[in-house]
């Protein structure tokens, strides 16, 4: 989707649906309304919450969400339980696959520790931005996501950038799922922000620049600001 250009972050970019986790996401609170997840990684109360909260905002945003039963998504935008309650609906959480978890630089002052997802989009479910958060709201291929950027016609951020890179490698969504299910422990991705010559630069793990010395995510190693665009660059040979 494309974030309202009057956002104070991430303004215009396009990003995947998602936001803040809230007191409300909790599974206690949801319990009886959603399909656990039986295997896989982010298994404890905290991760159920992060798969919750994943599905507050897609609907919220986007009209998307898995479900087990029949419910219509434009009654669960406003009131995702109250929603659950009256349709008799499930939140469908093992349809929510881990694939990656970003945390923002420590130079940033509004900080974030964002959990990623891979899930199939629900079937006859139709995607409708909320004309606030998302202006826009679209089906894309990766490759071209990725060839809009590099010719500046739209923005992307490193973690939106990376992760469009990862899916790029699989060529379909069961190719993707596999991948995500059978990837080693997920660790945290922290930026390091530095200047490099002069060059604003944001070192991944892995990276000379940065003190974690074990790459945690494949592709380059930095991010550097060229031209007023993000450019992953220093990949492995």
């Amino acid at each position: 989707m494309q974030r309202s250009p009057n956002s104070a972050f991430m303004g215009g970019a396009i990003v995947f649906p998602g936001g803040r986790l809230e007191e409300g996401d909790s599974p206690a609170r949801f319990a009886g309304h959603f399909v656990p997840p039986r295997e896989g990684q982010w298994l404890d109360d905290d991760g159920l919450a992060a798969r919750i909260a994943a599905c507050r905002e897609s609907v919220e945003e986007v009209s998307l969400v898995p479900l087990v039963g029949a419910a219509e998504p434009a009654n669960l935008r406003t009131a995702l339980l109250d929603g659950l309650v009256a349709s008799g609906a499930k939140l469908d959480l093992a349809a929510l696959v881990p694939l990656s978890r970003w945390v923002t630089p420590e130079a940033e002052k509004r900080r974030y520790d964002a959990r990623f997802f891979v899930a199939r989009a629900p079937a006859h479910q139709t995607p409708k931005s909320d004309d606030h958060e998302a202006v826009r709201v679209l089906f894309a291929t990766p490759e071209g996501l990725l060839a809009q950027a590099l010719e500046g016609a739209i923005s992307l951020f490193p973690p939106t950038h990376r992760t469009l890179e990862i899916l790029a490698r699989s060529a379909t969504v069961d190719a993707v799922l596999d991948a995500a299910r059978s990837a080693p422990s997920i660790e945290p991705i922290c930026p390091r922000f530095v200047l490099d010559a002069g060059v604003p630069t944001l070192a991944l793990p892995g990276d000379p620049l940065h003190e974690v010395r074990e790459r945690r995510i494949a592709g380059g190693s930095r991010y550097v600001l060229r031209d007023a665009r993000w450019v992953s660059e220093n990949a492995p040979a």
